[in-house]
């Protein structure tokens, strides 16, 4: 069967991935941080399969909301769920030197989970999944190393709890410029990937040499505030992995951000749809929270080693996070490039039904998921009209992208109202089960108009 793609399709699963028990330190969506519990079950495996159950309980509603006798050889059906996704109740997956990386588990579950005899024209996003190598986590907990700087972050932000006015300033910078300078000198190193499945033939942007296998991962690199918890709030208190005990990878991006194979850190990767096809290939770039926030893939919009550099470019820039939302200096999609946000911490205004506006300064269809005060999500969609100039938004005579005006005419909101966990739902995440967001529900976006 050739294939004909000529539109895609962008559905995000807004569900909080933020930790249970929350106790906001700043404002968590902008430069602060949490407290909390980290929920999962201690079972990495089983962790891992339930994660999986739910995953596939909103995949499957997004597929029987689509039109039944539509061409599956004609759109793209790209799904994105949020950073976090994948995590355990130490906060990382942790392993040690001799066993297996619960990375590759997560991979090789969903890849038969989601088989391209049931989602043929489909890829996904699955968030990230966190693991760190450690051979004895028991003796890292219990260092003066980590127990000391625990103690300094426990103390500092009960303080700020305490305190008002100017004086609640005061602690919060000390707060965070200590756990700046414990990211420099961390107890481990915890790798952020996220989790991808494309049952369309991907390849190398670099090389257009074809990966093996629908399975890849890309690597996140700046570690924030809250990316990890600042103190686990159980009465008594669990040791975990906390915020100030680590640090991401160092990604050398200098010679660029394209994949050469499926596990490599990079962010940049092709969809070959044949010489037949129109287009015949399409570039995605993924970029973790923060990441974006660092303007990760525009630094290098004029250097990426392209195999055919005069027309090669991302085209469809995907933004999984935990507390992030599509910023317009960032963004490096080409002229009519979709950027896609799939968030599980914040909500963008007060609005539960599809809306169509300007998000700081970004033209926009967005929907927020809102579950309380603490517990909110959301899934954000632009369409580039002119792209950025220069990769530095901040020099003179670079210039931000602009956006076209959306609608939400084909844009809707499914709640997800059971889950296969039942019960044990909430042994899991804190915040209900969400929504799924669909944007084109019937007709789909014209990939190059």
């Amino acid at each position: 069967m050739s294939s004909n793609y000529s539109k895609i399709r962008f559905i995000g699963y807004a569900i909080p991935t933020t930790p249970g028990n929350l106790i906001p330190i700043g404002n968590p969506n902008g430069p602060g941080a949490v407290a909390g519990t980290y929920l999962g079950n201690p079972d990495v495996e089983t962790d891992i399969n339930n994660r999986i159950l739910v995953l596939k309980n909103a995949v499957d509603l997004a597929k029987n909301a689509l039109p039944k006798n539509e061409d599956p050889t004609s759109i793209i059906n790209l799904f994105v769920a949020p950073e976090f996704y994948f995590h355990g109740v130490d906060g990382p997956y942790v392993y040690s030197t001799t066993g297996t990386d619960p990375a590759d588990m997560v991979i090789q579950k969903l890849q038969s989970t989601f088989p391209a005899s049931d989602y043929p024209n489909w890829t996904f996003v699955f968030g990230s999944a966190i693991t760190a190598k450690v051979d004895n986590l028991q003796n890292v907990y219990d260092s003066n190393y980590a127990t000391i700087r625990n103690s300094v972050v426990h103390n500092l932000s009960k303080n700020w709890q305490d305190a008002y006015g100017p004086l609640q300033d005061v602690i919060f910078d000390m707060l965070v410029n200590f756990i700046k300078n414990c990211h420099s000198y961390p107890n481990m190193e915890v790798r952020n990937r996220a989790m991808i499945v494309s049952n369309i033939a991907l390849s190398s942007s670099a090389t257009n040499e074809p990966f093996v296998g629908s399975g890849m991962t890309t690597e996140k690199y700046f570690v924030s505030n809250e990316d990890f918890l600042l103190y686990e709030a159980s009465s008594p208190p669990k040791q975990v992995v906390t915020e100030q005990m680590t640090a991401y990878p160092v990604i050398d991006l200098s010679g660029g951000d394209l994949k050469r194979s499926n596990h490599d850190k990079f962010s940049v990767f092709r969809q070959n749809y044949g010489s037949g096809n129109f287009p015949a290939y399409m570039d995605f770039g993924i970029e973790i929270c923060l990441d974006h926030s660092d303007v990760r893939l525009r630094r290098n919009i004029n250097n990426e080693p392209w195999s055919n550099p005069a027309v090669d470019a991302i085209h469809v820039q995907i933004i999984p996070s935990c507390g992030m939302q599509i910023s317009a200096p960032s963004v490096a999609a080409d002229k009519n490039g979709f950027v896609f946000n799939c968030d599980g911490q914040y909500n963008l205004d007060t609005t539960t039904t599809p809306q169509a506006n300007a998000q700081s300064g970004v033209n926009c269809a967005y929907v927020n998921y809102i579950q309380n005060s603490n517990y909110a999500a959301h899934t954000q969609l632009a369409t580039v009209l002119q792209p950025a100039t220069g990769p530095n938004p901040a020099l003179n005579g670079s210039n931000n992208a602009t956006f076209n005006t959306l609608t939400t005419n084909d844009v809707v909101s499914i709640p997800v109202t059971t889950t296969p966990l039942g019960q044990n739902f909430n042994s899991y995440f804190a915040g209900g089960p969400g929504e799924v967001h669909i944007y084109g529900v019937q007709n789909g976006y014209v990939l190059y108009p």
